[in-house]
């Protein structure tokens, strides 16, 4: 039976409806016109004997489908799919992945992107759409031709981080609720928001280390962090021991005790905002660069261990990172003359350790 158009009794809407090939085909008309309803049915009959005929053609599925299967193929992180999330609305579900190319992102570059650096936009919109548009492309699936975006060229900027005794100088001017948390950036390299959603089930205070699992990693793969002891301290004197390590504090009255509080929204891992204002608060109070940022804290570490260790594999290991490459801007980053001060602040002794389990409590 050919697709025909009926009218619904319950609804009185178009319906096309019938059999191809033996298989059942059924959906509501696009208009409510009967001539244009026909014409619809005419029109999908013939795509569904051209398709049992030659295959399906290259594009006729949408952004939102590819970005299903993409996700559905293997676990991606919350950043990650924060950012699919974030394309998603700009570009439309619907989208046919035929008419995703170069203009969409310029498209992009001018809406959600307007105020954003070229490397902004390579990472956070070039890089995932060709992620997805890449899988989708290949093997049986074929539904779009590879992606062929024009890749901008990315100047490097300067690598911001702290020296030791600037760092000490931003902990003295933090609340005494967020000081935990900056401990352990300075301390392990961890980014903001693979610590703020640490559980207490992920951490060892005993043997020293805790937990990232894949859903919180950028890479996408677990990694075993190790606490020197400085950072062990730190989280052995928080006074809970169940669910959420971090939580924040509302501030009562000026230089009053905290009050309330509770667990850090979860964002997804997006824009490293849980701490914004009391980072601020603590930058100016420090007199330190304003454009230091939480994940300053990241690359500061890296500078430092290097400095302490020079070994690019074991930090590009330790840190996460997926390419020595990633991490050669950190040799050399540090002024000379700052292994002691690095060794103090960590909590870890003279020597050259051979891994974070050596620990040496400083004197």
């Amino acid at each position: 039976m050919p697709l025909r158009v009926v009218i619904r009794k319950d609804t009185g809407a178009l319906t096309i409806d019938g059999r191809v090939n033996g298989k059942r085909y059924q959906r509501r008309a696009q208009s409510q016109t009967i001539a244009l309803a026909r014409e619809e049915a005419a029109a999908w009959e013939a795509e569904i004997l051209r398709t049992a005929w030659y295959g399906e053609r290259s594009g006729v599925h949408t952004f939102g489908e590819a970005v299903i299967k993409y996700l559905e193929a293997k676990l991606r992180t919350d950043v990650t799919r924060a950012m699919l999330e974030r394309l998603i609305n700009a570009i439309g579900p619907s989208t046919p992945l035929k008419d995703i190319d170069q203009d969409t992102i310029s498209r992009l570059r001018g809406g959600i992107f307007a105020s954003a650096s070229e490397a902004t936009i390579l990472r956070h919109a070039i890089t995932p759409l060709r992620a997805v548009l890449r899988y989708v492309s290949k093997g049986k699936m074929k539904w779009c031709d590879p992606p062929d975006f024009e890749t901008p060229r990315i100047i490097e900027g300067r690598t911001l981080f702290f020296l030791p005794a600037q760092a000490e100088l931003l902990i003295a001017a933090l609340s005494p609720h967020v000081v935990p948390l900056i401990v352990l950036l300075f301390c392990t390299g961890m980014r903001l928001s693979e610590a703020v959603y640490l559980n207490w089930s992920d951490v060892d205070l005993v043997g020293g280390r805790v937990i990232v699992w894949a859903d919180r990693t950028k890479s996408g793969k677990r990694r075993n962090v190790m606490l020197p002891t400085r950072a062990i301290c730190a989280l052995a004197n928080l006074p809970h021991r169940d669910g959420r390590v971090f939580r924040w504090a509302q501030q009562s009255r000026k230089d009053g005790p905290p009050t309330g509080g509770g667990d850090y929204a979860d964002r997804g891992g997006r824009y490293g905002g849980q701490i914004k204002t009391a980072w601020r608060g603590a930058i100016r109070r420090a007199g330190l660069d304003p454009e230091l940022s939480p994940h300053s804290c990241r690359h500061s570490w890296a500078s430092w261990h290097y400095a302490v260790h020079k070994d690019l594999l074991r930090l590009q290991v330790e840190g996460g990172w997926s390419s020595v490459k990633l991490v050669e801007r950190y040799a050399h980053l540090l002024p000379g003359g700052q292994q002691t001060a690095i060794r103090q602040f960590w909590g870890i002794g003279d020597e050259v350790v051979t891994g974070f389990h050596d620990y040496a409590l400083s004197s």
